[in-house]
């Protein structure tokens, strides 16, 4: 705005009293992308991990079934 028009303008006055306002509640958000890396890190750690047990359980299994094929036989 140029200076012609603030001066030309009526200046205001407030005589009330400011409500009251709470304060503003600020939500976590990562600043930049190494936060997002590392996290994209430890997923695919633990997607891994998760595969490495799911083989380990279907191996178990695949074991107990031959050793009861086994006991079966056997009696």
């Amino acid at each position: 705005m140029s200076n012609e028009t603030t001066k030309n303008q009526p200046k205001l006055s407030f005589t009330g009293t400011k409500p009251q306002t709470k304060p503003a509640v600020k939500k976590y958000r990562p600043d930049n992308s190494d936060n997002s890396n590392s996290s994209m890190e430890e997923l695919n750690s633990i997607q891994v991990q998760l595969q490495v047990m799911n083989e380990g359980i279907t191996n178990l299994r695949d074991d107990v079934k031959g050793m009861l094929k086994k006991m079966k036989l056997n009696s």
